[in-house]
């Protein structure tokens, strides 16, 4: 399920926030990524954000249906391969430098 990009995921400590989803070409095929910024506001500790970058997998269909919300669903194929792994790591640290790069489906 494609994420809202205008919606704050709330936690204990603070949130966190998608703010751009994009694709990117890789040995032939397309790899769905999303930005996001998970912010602490809220804790004892202090505060601060961490930019990331999800990586859900390689695309197999784009938007083909929608959930009862009517948000777009794309099948992806999740990237396993550490060396794959890797190199699109690279490849999105040289777009957003600094970003936590995380490999793995949504959970919401």
């Amino acid at each position: 399920m494609h994420q809202d990009l205008t919606e704050e995921i709330q936690s204990i400590s603070g949130y966190y926030q998608y703010l751009e989803e994009g694709t990117l070409s890789f040995n032939g095929r397309d790899v769905l990524y999303l930005v996001g910024v998970g912010v602490v506001d809220n804790s004892c500790c202090g505060a601060g954000c961490l930019p990331f970058v999800r990586v859900p997998g390689y695309i197999v269909s784009w938007k083909q249906r929608t959930d009862p919300a009517g948000r777009p669903i794309s099948t992806v194929e999740p990237i396993t391969q550490e060396t794959d792994q890797r190199a699109i790591q690279k490849l999105i640290a040289s777009t957003y430098p600094g970003s936590q790069v995380n490999f793995s489906p949504s959970r919401r």
